[in-house]
C-alpha cells in the first residue's frame, strides 16, 4: 500500500513549528510571531510588496551558477558572501533544501557554500581579497557562510555532518580571530558592521550547538562603547546611520535596550528614515544589510513608534528597485547579489522564517 504524501499545507506548518522549536522563544514573542505570520504579514498581504519581492527573487535565482555558487553579478565568479547571502534568503523566503518553491535552488546553494568553504584559504594576505571583506572586514564572507549553515543546518536532510565539519573549521577561524576588545578588527571601512555579524553568526552556531569560544559580552561593550563617541566628522553621515542601525539588533540582544544611548540611537534612526530621503536613494550594501538587522527588532518590539519602521523601510527600497526586479549599490558594496539579498532579507522579515529571528 502507498504511504500517504503530506499536503504542501501540513509539510509548511510541519517545518514552521520545527523553525520555532530550534530557539525558544517567549511566550509573548511568540503570540507575536504568529499574529504578524496570520493576519498582517505585508510579504503576503501587500499586492505591492509580493511584487517586488517575486521580482527580486527571479532576478536573484538567475545569478545562481549551475555548481549552485553566486557572484557579485551575473556571469561573475564565485564569491563566499555573495552565495551566503542567496541562501539565507531562500530560506527566509520558505525554501528549504528539504521543501519550498525554491527547493532545488536552495540545496544547489547549501552545496556551493560548502564547496567554497571546503577550498577557501584562511589565511590571506589583505591584497587578493573581495569588495565585501574590504568594506565590511576580513572575515566577512565566514561571518555569512556561518550563519547561513548554521540556519540550513536542521533543514537539509543528509547533509548535517558535510555542515557540521565546515562550521567547526569556521567557528574555529572566527573565534580565534576576535581581539581582545570584543572586535573583528578595524581596518575596514565598516569595522563595526563586522563586529555586528560576527556576534550574529557565533549567536546562531551556538544554537545550531556547536561550542562558542569567544565574548559576546565584550561585542555589547565595544558597541555601546561605540554608540556613546562623538561622531567623527571624518565620517559621513550614512556611516554613522548604518552604524548605529545594525548595533541596535545586537545591543537589544544584549539586554542594553533600556540604556539611554540606546533609546536615543533608537530615536534618531527612526527619524532619519522618516525625513532623509538620500538613505535609500545613496544606499550600498552595508546600509542594505544594516535594514535588515534593525528590521527583525522592530517588529518584535512593543512600542508604539517601532510599527512605522517597516512600511517607511519598505516603502523606501521598493522606490529604488531596479526594471530588472535587482538592486544596486551606490556606493561602497555595489555588488547587485549582496544588494539584491540585503534588500530581500529585510521585506521577507515579516515571515520570520530564520531561526535567527528569535532575539
Amino acid at each position: 500500500m502507498k504511504r500517504p504524501y503530506l499536503s504542501k499545507k501540513l509539510l509548511s506548518v510541519c517545518t514552521l513549528i520545527y523553525c520555532l522549536s530550534f530557539i525558544p522563544a517567549p511566550c509573548s514573542d511568540f503570540r507575536l510571531v504568529t499574529s504578524t505570520v496570520q493576519a498582517g504579514n505585508p510579504v503576503r498581504n501587500d499586492p505591492k510588496t509580493r511584487q517586488a519581492i517575486e521580482r527580486g527573487m527571479d532576478w536573484l535565482i538567475s545569478a545562481i551558477h549551475r555548481d549552485g555558487t553566486v557572484g557579485p553579478d551575473r556571469y561573475h565568479m564565485p564569491d563566499l558572501s555573495c552565495t551566503a547571502m542567496t541562501g539565507l534568503v531562500l530560506l527566509s523566503e520558505g525554501s528549504t533544501p528539504r521543501g519550498g518553491k525554491y527547493q532545488k535552488q536552495s540545496r544547489l546553494v547549501l552545496y556551493g557554500v560548502l564547496d567554497l568553504v571546503e577550498s577557501h584559504r584562511f589565511k590571506r594576505s589583505k591584497e587578493n581579497i573581495t569588495l565585501v571583506q574590504r568594506k565590511i572586514g576580513l572575515n566577512a564572507d565566514l561571518f555569512l557562510a556561518t550563519l547561513y549553515l548554521s540556519q540550513v543546518y536542521y533543514d537539509a536532510p543528509g547533509e548535517e555532518k558535510a555542515i557540521r565539519a565546515a562550521l567547526d573549521k569556521l567557528v574555529n577561524h572566527i573565534c580565534l580571530t576576535q581581539g581582545k576588545d570584543g572586535t573583528w578588527g578595524n581596518e575596514s571601512w565598516a569595522p563595526v558592521l563586522g563586529t555586528i555579524l560576527g556576534w550574529e553568526c557565533l549567536r546562531a552556531a551556538s544554537s545550531a550547538g556547536l561550542r562558542i569560544e569567544a565574548s559576546e559580552h565584550l561585542v555589547g561593550l565595544a558597541l555601546m562603547k561605540h554608540l556613546r563617541e562623538q561622531p567623527d566628522e571624518r565620517r559621513n553621515w550614512m556611516q554613522q546611520f548604518y552604524k548605529e542601525a545594525a548595533g541596535v539588533r545586537v545591543l537589544y540582544s544584549l539586554g542594553y535596550r533600556n540604556t539611554p544611548e540606546f533609546q536615543e540611537c533608537v530615536k534618531t534612526i527612526l527619524e532619519t528614515v522618516k525625513t532623509e530621503p538620500r538613505v535609500f536613494r545613496f544606499a550600498g550594501g552595508e546600509e542594505y544589510l544594516a535594514f535588515y538587522f534593525i528590521t527583525e527588532c522592530m517588529l518584535k518590539g512593543q512600542e508604539d513608534n517601532w510599527k512605522y519602521w517597516y512600511p517607511q523601510v519598505r516603502d523606501g527600497v521598493l522606490r529604488t528597485q531596479n526594471q530588472d526586479g535587482s538592486w544596486k549599490g551606490h556606493h561602497c558594496i555595489t555588488d547587485r547579489t549582496f544588494c539584491t539579498a540585503g534588500v530581500l532579507l529585510t521585506l521577507l522579515s515579516p515571515n520570520f522564517s530564520l531561526p535567527t529571528s528569535d532575539l
